[in-house]
């Protein structure tokens, strides 16, 4: 028996054929092009979404890495994944905080950052290019706070809701995205990873997704979606229904249901990251390859941080120390940035924020994890190993 609540809020997801149509036209200006395995990957494209309401634009390149602006001509060393931090949402391709380093650094690094992906996704993405004759000596993923949750998402648009579409008409290039993916879920009795299947794999089955009936058929006992219509409707009697992965994933089974419903969801999201990272370092091992894992946040969790010192995802760091990773972690450095300035934390967020990363913001953050970054690398990159003594301290002087 459907869920109360789950037909109403996938008849709100339904979409048009005129957006499918407009995101698999070869020539109509849009954001992302369809990929069968992750849903979507960049397409060229100017969105308003810069400061002020300026352009960015977004161009791509042969691997389908974000345009190099700096050092084009060299071979990068340094490659980063990830979702909209990492492709750098809302600004422009020389703005981003890949390019200021790479202008510091004296050598390119190259973004495979999509936005919307999760950690399975951007994982998935990066080993198609890492273990080929493309692949770099030292790899960046960046993850975000929501990104955990994105891994499980088998259709993430019914979770964004109808926003996606009402943003979507207003603007001359689609922004049509959060397609159905390839995504995973924990299984029950074996506790292990399991991958399962996007539910329309073929740019012709995309049009399934304006038909009703295939939505209920297809994702309406789904466990994330079952999880969002009871946020809405308040009954969370499906959470009885898992007894086996509430035993699995060590959550009390006394608990209500309403928070039993959200350590289903929430265990599973952070247990499919310890899973899908452990695997990940263990093929970089074997390559001899770096992998560095970078935490990002929205402003308002920086700003929360900023006023209480409590963060929203202790397990994961606790995972990552368990997995033996380096993690440069954005709420460290941005509290260690704040000490500096006598602003409240909304204004701090202000002046870096715009939604995401501003371009100050960029620059702001890449400067912030330069250190950290410096101290992963085997070998410095050639404006610090080139460089003789110092007299940056009489440089001023020469103007």
């Amino acid at each position: 028996m459907l869920d109360a609540g789950v037909r109403d809020l996938l008849e709100r997801t339904l979409v048009t054929r005129v957006e499918v149509d407009r995101f698999l036209d070869p020539n109509a200006p849009k954001w992302a092009r369809f990929d069968a395995q992750l849903g979507y990957l960049p397409h060229p494209s100017d969105v308003p979404d810069n400061i002020d309401g300026a352009l960015s634009y977004y161009r791509y390149g042969r691997r389908g890495e974000r345009r190099v602006v700096n050092y084009p001509e060299a071979t990068s060393r340094i490659h980063t994944y990830g979702d909209s931090f990492t492709q750098c949402h809302q600004v422009s391709d020389g703005e981003t905080w890949q390019e200021a380093l790479a202008a510091h650094f004296g050598e390119p690094i190259l973004n495979f950052g999509v936005g919307g992906f999760g950690v399975y996704h951007a994982v998935q993405r990066l080993k198609r290019l890492e273990f080929s004759d493309d692949g770099a000596s030292v790899v960046l993923l960046n993850i975000y706070l929501d990104d955990h949750f994105r891994s499980l998402d088998s259709y993430r648009r019914i979770r964004v809701g109808s926003w996606l579409s009402e943003y979507d008409r207003g603007l001359k290039t689609s922004m049509f995205h959060a397609n159905p993916w390839e995504h995973v879920r924990i299984d029950a009795s074996s506790s292990e990873l399991v991958t399962r299947p996007n539910a329309c794999p073929t740019p012709e089955s995309l049009y399934q997704l304006t038909d009703l009936d295939f939505l209920v058929e297809t994702f309406g006992e789904d466990l994330i979606v079952r999880k969002i219509a009871a946020d809405i409707t308040g009954d969370y009697s499906f959470a009885d229904d898992y007894a086996d992965l509430t035993e699995t994933l060590g959550i009390d089974h006394d608990l209500p249901a309403r928070h039993r419903a959200e350590q289903l969801w929430t265990r599973s999201a952070y247990r499919a990251t310890k899973s899908i990272l452990a695997d990940l370092a263990q093929q970089m091992r074997a390559s001899n390859k770096t992998l560095v894992v970078l935490l990002t946040y929205p402003s308002e969790e920086v700003a929360a941080f900023l006023r209480t010192g409590r963060r929203p995802d202790t397990p994961v760091l606790q995972d990552l120390a368990e997995l033996g990773l380096p993690v440069i972690d954005a709420l460290e450095l941005h509290a260690n940035d704040y000490a500096a300035y006598a602003l409240s934390p909304r204004e701090y967020v202000g002046r870096l924020y715009n939604g995401h990363y501003s371009p100050l913001g960029n620059t702001t953050y890449a400067f912030m994890i330069k250190d950290r970054l410096l101290h992963a690398l085997d070998e410095q990159p050639p404006s610090y190993a080139d460089a003789g003594r110092s007299f940056a301290s009489l440089a001023g002087r020469l103007a």
